[in-house]
């Protein structure tokens, strides 16, 4: 239930105190009124919005600072529009962007004018970090022109960086992506500034383009303040590529060809850790080297991507999980390799129902990480067509003979897309997995999508897997179809998915249904009431059939959010009324097992959280109510401390008590992250989960030194122990990356 909108995670047990700063706050956020009264209410640009780019021959030297000349010389795109929290208004302070080039780089300059320089958010000195409490400005660019992929790259007053690979205007957004970029910022009397350089060679484009696709926003935190250059009304926003600018004067723009190379070595020493394909444990010192990521241009527009012996130790550890549900859990991919690219292999419902998903490479079904021998990739453009070429092997582990080995297998995925009219394509896939638990397993489907207008878009797909021995009952498909403006949401979907679809490549949360979805949305602006940004009014449906057409499961709900100005909310739910049918036992926890049945229950819902621009953040939510026969009480809740750029500890909890006729048990996931960031360079993290359901506790800590762009040192140690494992475990691990590249 509820695949078609991601769960909300809200946190901790002070519910009451979150509600009551929450208030306070809201009430001190009254917004200040904008510079120019006189152009509070802009009207649309008619038309494209126009940028030109200016050529220069001497590079700029990236200080923060716009003090070359050739600054001066370039237009700058300004007249920003409110998206948040005044729809259509001038924004309060002034943002100016120019861009400028040479033969090697992209150098964007920002001047972000504030009437309070004092009062400039900025704490985030991680790169990729989200920014939440930070001052930002983000840059968007259509290297293509095809009104659907962008790059964005955004930047807050330290300098620090985050970059994304934007797909299908915001279908995909992989903020994993990292490109070689560097950028400075300063805070000075009138703002702030700041200084962006991209190498050419990090961008997919045409020899000689005619225009790029443009936009910028700003976010001023303390006034929970969005602006946008072009495309700022609430349902579109800065992914919305379509909607984008024009940056033109590129002609003389030529992509050099692309060539990187990241090798890494890395050792350590372990003990107790478990042995993946057979028994026993691991002792001792380790040590190995490959190459972590390969690129070399095949066009400009086309990439291919190489690795060899890859590791990932220092990847963060998956977040845990209490599933009191029937269905498998969805973990996100973190690994690097896996996620570059990874929007054009998009393919059905992302975390219910899809056709490729990566972590079925180089991961057993328990999370455990199997050795990657090489994987290959091609992505990329050529004229109307969007293509993606993957292959993985992992390698054979133990002995197959005696029941415990992990055998060898081979992944293979192709995807092409097709573009039709403004924002809309057609495409396939294909895929293959060859060894592992059946000798083969294959899927293949075709999508496509329709931009019925700026507005309304339809969008459907056709799947089905072939397993040895398996022919009926094997396709998957859905059908929907999505409305959405300022004022207005309405969601429509319909999905079946046979009893023997098994795209083992992909993942399925579940089978053998028929979904039917609805989504209604009202979300007025009360200018009545001046703390409040936006109400949003919502009531959803979901009806599952099982193959004879039975009731399998239903869930009605309605909802009502407030949006404050100051970003704090306020999330009502009296009704989640639900119906499920237990076709077969259901063992919820060891020794407590609900009997099959229809079930009948009514879990309501409140959560609140503070202002974000604030040095304390918290959120916190309350469920209670029936429960197969019984009643659960689930607490969640979150409390963030970031008093200065330097220092972040966050303190997460999720907490439940269930009483069933067949007995009665709690809950307890809590998770606890330190980050102390001595600049921009050297970075530390310490993450801890204590897991009562599991009972065992885990710790991951990680030092990291960006001692060049994209090219890494790391010092990680692991620590898992615990009634719920056979024996503790820890790990120390050390890991050199560098980059070269030209």
């Amino acid at each position: 239930m509820g695949r078609s909108r991601p769960p909300t995670r809200i946190t901790l047990r002070g519910a009451a105190l979150a509600a009551s700063l929450l208030a306070s706050h809201a009430a001190a956020a009254r917004p200040q009124p904008t510079a120019d009264p006189a152009a509070a209410a802009p009207t649309a640009p008619a038309g494209k919005r126009g940028l030109r780019a200016h050529f220069i021959k001497e590079p700029i030297v990236i200080d923060g600072a716009l003090s070359e000349p050739a600054w001066g010389t370039a237009e700058p795109a300004t007249d920003f529009i409110q998206t948040e929290p005044d729809l259509g208004r001038a924004p309060s302070e002034r943002t100016e962007i120019r861009v400028l080039y040479d033969a090697e780089n992209l150098y964007i300059g920002i001047r972000a004018f504030d009437s309070a320089p004092s009062q400039i958010n900025a704490r985030e000195l991680a790169r990729d970090g989200d920014f939440a409490n930070d001052d930002k400005v983000e840059i968007l660019l259509d290297t293509n022109h095809d009104l659907r992929n962008a790059y964005r790259f955004a930047v807050n007053p330290l300098g620090t960086q985050q970059d994304a690979l934007v797909t299908d205007e915001g279908r995909d957004i992989n903020v994993s992506w990292n490109a070689r970029w560097t950028s400075e910022a300063l805070i000075d009397e009138k703002g702030w500034t700041a200084e962006i350089a991209i190498p050419l060679m990090s961008l997919r484009f045409r020899d000689n383009p005619r225009i790029w696709g443009f936009n910028a926003s700003r976010r001023v935190r303390r006034k929970a303040e969005e602006s946008l250059w072009t495309s700022w009304q609430r349902s579109f926003g800065l992914e919305r590529v379509s909607q984008a600018g024009e940056l033109s004067g590129l002609e003389q723009l030529k992509r050099r060809p692309v060539f990187e190379i990241k090798p890494y070595a890395t050792g350590g020493w372990r003990n107790g850790l478990g042995r993946i394909g057979g028994p026993g444990f691991l002792f001792g010192g380790f040590g190995t080297m490959g190459i972590e990521v390969a690129r070399i241009g095949i066009t400009p527009s086309l990439t291919s991507e190489f690795t060899v012996n890859p590791d990932f130790g220092q990847i963060e550890a998956d977040q845990q999980v209490v599933n009191l549900s029937r269905f498998p859990v969805f973990f996100p991919e973190k690994r690097d390799f896996f996620l570059e690219n990874a929007g054009v292999f998009v393919f059905g419902v992302q975390g219910a129902n899809q056709a490729f998903f990566t972590r079925r490479m180089g991961l057993t079904p328990a999370g455990q990480p199997v050795p990657i021998n090489f994987g290959a990739k091609v992505a990329g453009k050529t004229g109307p067509f969007e293509v993606g070429l993957f292959q993985v092997q992992s390698r054979q582990i133990g002995d197959q003979s005696e029941g415990a080995g992990v055998p060898q297998e081979d992944f293979t995925v192709a995807r092409v897309k097709y573009d039709l009219y403004d924002r809309s394509y057609v495409g396939v896939i294909a895929g293959n997995r060859q060894g592992g638990p059946t000798a083969y397993n294959r899927i293949g489907g075709v999508d496509g999508q329709y931009s019925v207008s700026d507005y309304w878009q339809l969008k459907g797909f056709l799947m089905g897997s072939d397993t040895p021995m398996v022919r009926s009952s094997v396709l998957s498909g859905r059908v929907d179809s999505r409305y959405e403006n300022d004022l207005f949401r309405f969601l429509t979907a319909y999905e079946d998915i046979g009893s023997h679809f098994n795209p083992e490549i992909g993942f399925v949360e579940r089978t053998g249904i028929r979904q039917y979805f609805g989504q209604a949305a009202y979300k007025p602006i009360p200018s009545w009431l001046p703390i409040v940004k936006q109400f949003e009014f919502e009531t959803q449906e979901e009806y599952f059939q099982d193959r004879a057409g039975n009731l399998a499961t239903s869930q009605t709900e309605l909802t009502m959010d407030t949006q404050f100005r100051n970003s704090s909310d306020v999330l009502v739910r009296p009704i989640e009324y639900v119906t499920d049918v237990l076709p077969e036992p259901f063992e919820i926890r060891p020794g407590i097992v609900i009997p099959d049945g229809r079930y009948h229950f009514n879990r309501p819902r409140v959560s609140v959280s503070s202002d974000a621009s604030r040095r304390i953040v918290i959120t916190a939510g309350e469920k209670w109510g029936g429960f197969y026969g019984g009643e659960r009480y689930e607490t969640t809740g979150t409390a963030s401390l970031r008093p200065n750029a330097h220092l972040r500890v966050s303190l997460e909890e999720s907490y439940n008590r269930v009483t069933l006729p067949q007995g009665r048990f709690t809950t307890n996931l809590l998770a606890t992250r330190t980050s102390y960031n001595f600049s921009r360079k050297w970075l530390s993290d310490l993450f801890i989960q204590v897991n009562t359901a599991a009972q065992l506790s885990s710790v991951n800590a990680r030092l990291r030194y960006l001692f060049r762009p994209n090219s890494d040192l790391y010092l990680i140690y692991n620590v898992a122990t615990g009634r719920g494992l056979e024996r503790p475990s820890n790990q120390l691990q050390l890991k050199m990356t560098f980059l070269y590249g030209r």
